[in-house]
């Protein structure tokens, strides 16, 4: 007797046709009527009584018929466990994430994530937005936490991209604790400002520039620095100004004394973006992963004001 065995008696019993079984079972009716003979000899019982039009059970059927459906039963859940546990399983994600968004929430999504799957491997990788977008188009990440403004470059058709979360660019400077400035400050006031700002232009200085070209004037940039952790120190510290998105600043400010003011007239907004491709559904691993993104981001942004 054999698993298959088993599962087609259960399925004639229930049926009470050797043809509608075959159906439900998607083999041949000869095949059904094989499987049963050979049950019935390897337990030397009949189990169904051949009928006229049809077949019945025997008493010897019908107990076999209480006998194997709960081992049917208990196989089947046990089956969609194994399933379950599979998502679960040791495994290795790779995640690409902007450097600016990875300083403000990466070491509390990854803390967060791996109590929750401490099995699984996490690489991460930070590198422009632009940059992680053509490496999810190409299937070198399973997803990527990006941001883009209002004129950056599109999203390419084959990628799949879900908004985390609306922010602003923001201005930052050191925090004497006199500061008599009001709390926003017009664009084009950077004019007047020594700035440190990010050396690639394909981020969010390139909506910055871009917004403040519409003023006919310019960024007074005194360093270029493309970390996130150095920009912020030197602002905290030094007589630099910046422009940063808005979830940075206010993460920083937590820990730095870092005095932030909206930009007004006109405000600059960027979104958020988990992106990854249409063709891989993310797994449940990956979408928990993506919800504690969206918490702590949230959270960051909320911390206001």
């Amino acid at each position: 007797m054999d698993f298959k065995q088993m599962e087609t008696f259960l399925c004639v019993f229930e049926e009470g046709n050797m043809t509608r079984a075959a159906a439900k079972l998607n083999v041949v009716q000869p095949a059904v009527s094989n499987q049963i003979k050979k049950l019935e000899a390897g337990l030397k019982l009949e189990l169904f009584e051949r009928l006229p039009r049809g077949i019945s059970p025997t008493p010897a059927g019908r107990v076999l018929y209480r006998l194997f459906a709960p081992v049917l039963e208990n196989f089947h859940a046990a089956e969609h466990q194994a399933h379950a546990l599979s998502s679960a399983q040791i495994q290795e994600i790779v995640i690409g994430i902007n450097p600016y968004t990875g300083n403000a929430i990466m070491a509390d999504v990854l803390q967060a994530f791996r109590i929750r799957f401490p099995e699984v491997e996490v690489n991460v990788e930070e590198e422009t937005s632009d940059t992680l977008l053509r490496r999810v188009a190409d299937g070198a990440l399973d997803l990527a936490i990006v941001h883009f403004g209002r004129h950056s470059i599109g999203i390419p058709a084959t990628v799949a991209a879900v908004v985390l979360v609306e922010e602003e660019l923001v201005f930052i400077e050191r925090d004497t604790g006199d500061n008599v400035e009001p709390e926003t400050l017009r664009l084009p006031d950077f004019a007047t400002r020594a700035l440190v700002l990010p050396k690639s232009r394909r981020g969010f200085r390139h909506d910055l520039e871009r917004a403040v070209a519409q003023f006919q004037t310019s960024l007074n940039v005194k360093l270029e620095i493309n970390s996130p952790g150095p920009l912020l120190d030197l602002v905290a510290h030094g007589d630099l100004a910046a422009v940063v998105p808005e979830l940075t600043a206010r993460r920083a400010r937590q820990r730095l004394p870092i005095r932030i003011r909206r930009i007004v007239q006109p405000s600059i907004m960027r979104s958020i973006l988990c992106v990854y491709r249409k063709d891989r559904p993310l797994s449940p691993v990956l979408s928990e992963f993506v919800t504690i993104v969206k918490a702590e981001v949230s959270r960051g942004i909320d911390t206001a004001a």
